[in-house]
C-alpha cells in the first residue's frame, strides 16, 4: 500500500468514526460545555478526569495524562498494536482496507475442509482470491462474522423460549448460572430436530454453505441397508445439537464459534461431553480465550487475569465478582494465550481442579513462565473441587484467601510437583534427575534460545538462585547444568524443521501493511528518544509546534524560513517532515490530519498534548477542561485577541529566534575552527570576516 492510499484509508475511517460514540461504548459519557467527560479506563478513577472533544476528535485523560484520537485509544483500551487497531475501526466503519483479503470461495474452502474431515485434519484455510464481490461462491468476512451473530441470537432465542430447552434451562440453574449470566454471556441450545437449520434457512444453497465454513453445519457419510446395498446419506445438520452452548467471541465482541455441552441423560449423552468450533476463517482455538470480551476492561484496572479450565467456572466467577477471569477453550494455555493476556494484564493466575492436573501442567507452566516473560501463579484447589464448586461452597471470600495465601508461582509450583515423593536430603539421584527435569524445561524455553531482554535475564538469574536454594546445590554447579542441558537443546532445535508462525490472520490473508512497505515516517520514534528527556522538544520548538497546530496555516512561513535539521528534537524534526509532505501534497496539515498520519500512540498523546497546552496559552479560546477532582477549570483570560497581525507577530518572534540559535550554532563551530589547526591562514582569515560580518547583523539588530 503507497503512503498517500496508507494515510487516505486512515482519513476515511476518522471521518466516518464519532470519537465520542466510540469512547461511549467503553465509557459512559456525559456532556460538559462544549466537551465529554467520563471516568478513565485506565486507573482507578472516582471523579471523571476522561474529556473527549468532539471537535477535535480526540481525547484526554488528566491525570494520567493520556490523549490521542480514535486509533490510539482502540490500541490503549484494547492492547492492540495500530495495524490491529485500523482493522477494528475499518470494521467498524465499514470501511474495506486496501489489499487486504478478508474472504472465503465458499466451494473451494468447503472442498479442502471435507477432505480434510475425511483425512481426520482440520486445517486453516488460505482464501486464494482477494476482495471478488462479484462472485456468486465468494463470501466476505464480514458477512461471516453477521452470520454467526445471527446463529447465535438463534441458539439464544431457542434456549430462552422453546418447551424442548426446558431441561438446558434445568441444567443451567442446577449449576448456579443465573438468567442475567445467560443474557450476557448469551448462552444458547441447539436444538435436536436434525434439518432444523434447514428450515431456519428455508433451503438456501448459499447460506447452508456459510454455516458450514463456519462450523455450525456438518455432514456425515452413514451407510444403510444390507450387504449388497448401501445408500449414502450426506445432507448438513447442526454440529451441536441437543447440546447448550457457549458463544465464544473474540475482543471486539463477535461472535467466531460456539462450545458445546451435551446434557445428562439426552440422547447423545454417550458421545464427547464437550465439543467446540473446528478451526474457521474466524476461529483459532489457541488464540482466543472464552470470556475475554467482558474480562479484559476488568484486567486492565486490575492487572491481574484468572485462567479457568471450563466455561461454567469462568461464569460463576464473574458472578462471585470475578469479572477478571477467562476461561481455556479445551485445549492447554498456551504461548499464544500468555501473549494475549499480558496485554490486559501483569499477573496471571491458572485455576486448577486438583493435585493431579497441578501435577500435569506444571512443566508447561513453567516454560510459558520463563519463554514469555509473564508472573505466573498456579491455584491448586482443595478436595479435587472446580472453581464453580469450591465459589458455591466458600463464597467470594473463601475464594480471595486461597487465591492470595496459597498460590504459588511457577517456579514454586513446578519444584513442588517434580519433587514429590523424593527425599532431597538423602536420594541424590531421584534430586539430581528432577534438577535436571526441571533445568530440561528452562534450556528449551525460546527466550532461552535467541535474544533475551534484561527483565528475563533477571528472572533466570532468580531462578537459577532459587533452585540453588531448594536443591542444596552451589548456583555454578547449577549454571553449568544449565548451559549444558541448553547446548543440547539448541543442537537438536537447529535441526528440526520450524514450523510456521500464527502471526496474522487465522485463515492467511495478507496483513493491511507489508512492514516496511511505507515510509519510516509513520512507525513513530525510537524507544530511546520517549525515555529520555533531553531529546524531547525544548521551549523554543513547542512554542512553534503550539501555534502550528493551533493555526496550521503558519506552516508556510515556518517552512520557508526554517530548515527542519535544525531543530533539535526528533519529534519536532518527525512532525516537521510529515507536515512538509502533507504540505507538498496541497494538504493542510492541520492538528487532525497530524494526529492521523501518525501510528505512534506516543506521538499523538504527545501532539494533544502540546495542542492543548497551545489554546490555553495564547492561540485560542480554550474549551472548558475538567481536572482530577471533576472541576471545571477555568483559564488564563487571553490577553489579546487572535487576530492575523498577532499571528504575524508571533511567527517572526519563534523565526528570530530559530535564526538567533543557528548564528549561536555557527558561532561556536568557527570560533572552534579559529582555535584548531585544521584552516589554513587565509581560510582563518575568511572564517573571522565571517564572524565579524555575523556580529555586526546582529547588532544592527538590535
Amino acid at each position: 500500500m503507497s503512503f498517500s492510499s496508507y494515510d487516505s484509508v486512515k482519513e476515511q475511517i476518522r471521518e466516518a468514526i464519532d470519537i465520542v460514540e466510540l469512547v461511549s461504548r467503553y465509557v459512559p459519557l456525559r456532556r460538559q460545555g462544549a466537551n465529554y467527560v467520563g471516568r478513565c479506563p485506565w486507573h482507578d478513577d472516582s471523579r471523571p478526569s476522561l474529556q473527549v472533544n468532539p471537535q477535535r476528535q480526540s481525547y484526554k485523560c488528566w491525570v494520567c495524562n493520556v490523549g490521542g484520537d480514535i486509533f490510539s485509544f482502540i490500541m490503549q483500551v484494547e492492547k492492540v498494536d495500530f495495524r490491529e487497531a485500523l482493522d477494528i475501526l475499518a470494521e467498524k466503519a465499514g470501511i474495506r482496507l486496501p489489499d487486504k483479503r478478508d474472504g472465503v470461495r465458499l466451494d473451494g474452502f468447503l472442498k479442502k475442509d471435507r477432505q480434510n474431515e475425511k483425512s481426520g485434519q482440520n486445517e486453516n484455510v488460505e482464501d486464494g482470491r482477494s476482495g471478488i464481490n462479484d462472485d456468486p461462491a465468494y463470501v466476505s468476512k464480514k458477512t461471516l462474522y453477521q452470520a454467526m451473530q445471527w446463529a447465535c441470537d438463534r441458539y439464544h432465542h431457542a434456549l430462552l423460549n422453546l418447551e424442548e430447552a426446558l431441561p438446558a434451562r434445568k441444567y443451567l440453574e442446577d449449576r448456579g448460572i443465573t438468567r442475567a449470566s445467560i443474557k450476557q454471556f448469551q448462552i444458547g441450545y441447539a436444538p435436536l430436530e436434525r434439518d432444523w437449520w434447514i428450515n431456519q434457512l428455508k433451503g438456501d444453497p448459499k447460506r447452508i454453505g456459510i454455516l458450514e465454513v463456519l462450523g455450525v453445519l456438518t455432514r456425515r457419510q452413514e451407510e444403510e441397508g444390507g450387504e449388497d446395498r448401501s445408500r449414502r446419506s450426506n445432507q448438513p445438520y447442526d454440529r451441536f445439537r441437543g447440546r447448550v452452548l457457549f458463544p465464544i467471541r473474540d475482543t471486539q465482541d463477535r461472535t467466531v464459534a460456539f462450545g458445546g455441552r451435551v446434557l445428562p441423560n439426552a440422547p447423545f449423552a454417550s458421545r464427547a461431553k464437550y465439543i467446540n468450533s473446528p478451526e474457521t476463517p474466524l476461529f483459532s482455538k489457541h488464540r482466543l480465550l472464552y470470556g475475554l470480551d467482558i474480562a479484559r476492561l476488568t484486567m486492565s484496572k486490575t492487572r491481574r487475569a484468572l485462567v479457568m479450565e471450563g466455561y461454567t467456572d469462568c461464569i460463576i466467577a464473574h458472578q462471585y465478582g470475578f469479572s477478571d477471569a477467562v476461561a481455556v477453550l479445551g485445549t492447554a494455555l498456551g504461548a499464544e494465550h500468555v501473549r494475549i493476556l499480558k496485554r490486559f494484564s501483569d499477573k496471571i493466575y491458572l485455576i486448577l481442579d486438583g493435585d493431579e492436573a497441578g501435577r500435569k501442567r506444571a512443566n508447561e507452566v513453567l516454560e510459558l513462565f520463563v519463554a514469555q516473560g509473564a508472573d505466573m501463579s498456579v491455584l491448586t484447589l482443595p478436595g479435587g473441587e472446580d472453581p464453580a464448586e469450591y465459589l458455591e461452597s466458600q463464597g467470594a471470600e473463601g475464594f480471595t484467601l486461597l487465591l492470595e495465601h496459597e498460590s504459588l508461582d511457577a517456579l514454586e509450583h513446578a519444584f513442588v510437583a517434580g519433587t514429590r515423593g523424593i527425599d532431597l536430603n538423602n536420594d541424590i539421584v531421584g534430586g539430581t534427575a528432577a534438577l535436571d527435569r526441571l533445568l530440561a524445561v528452562i534450556a528449551k524455553a525460546p527466550a532461552m534460545l535467541g535474544q533475551i531482554d534484561e527483565q528475563r535475564i533477571l528472572r533466570l538469574e532468580k531462578t537459577i538462585q532459587r533452585l540453588s536454594q531448594r536443591f542444596g546445590i552451589d548456583e555454578g554447579q547449577v549454571r553449568r547444568r544449565l548451559k549444558q542441558i541448553r547446548s543440547n537443546e539448541q543442537s537438536r532445535t537447529q535441526s528440526r524443521t520450524h514450523t510456521r508462525s500464527f502471526e496474522g490472520d487465522t485463515f492467511g490473508a495478507e496483513p493491511v501493511v507489508e512492514r516496511g512497505s511505507v515510509p519510516d515516517s509513520r512507525h513513530g520514534i525510537d524507544e530511546s528518544v520517549w525515555n529520555d528527556p533531553r531529546q524531547w522538544p525544548d521551549g523554543l520548538e513547542r512554542e512553534l509546534i503550539e501555534l502550528w497546530l493551533a493555526d496550521p496555516t503558519t506552516h508556510y512561513a515556518f517552512w520557508e524560513h526554517i530548515d527542519t535539521d535544525w531543530f533539535r528534537s526528533p519529534i519536532t524534526r518527525a512532525i516537521s517532515r510529515k507536515s512538509n509532505e502533507m504540505f507538498d501534497r496541497e494538504k493542510l496539515p492541520t492538528f487532525e490530519n497530524l494526529l492521523t498520519s501518525f501510528d505512534d500512540v506516543r506521538m499523538k498523546n504527545f501532539l494533544v498534548d502540546l495542542d492543548e497546552s497551545g489554546r490555553a496559552k495564547r492561540m485560542v479560546p480554550p474549551a472548558p477542561t475538567v481536572d482530577a477532582e471533576g472541576n471545571t477549570l477555568e483559564h488564563e483570560a487571553i490577553e489579546q485577541p487572535y487576530t492575523e497581525e498577532t499571528k504575524e507577530r508571533l511567527v517572526k518572534e519563534i523565526i528570530a529566534s530559530f535564526d538567533r540559535r543557528r548564528d549561536d550554532h555557527r558561532h561556536r563551530l568557527d570560533i572552534g575552527k579559529l582555535k584548531g589547526d585544521s584552516l589554513s591562514k587565509e581560510e582563518k582569515i575568511d572564517t573571522l570576516a565571517n564572524l565579524l560580518e555575523r556580529q555586526k547583523k546582529k547588532h544592527e539588530k538590535k
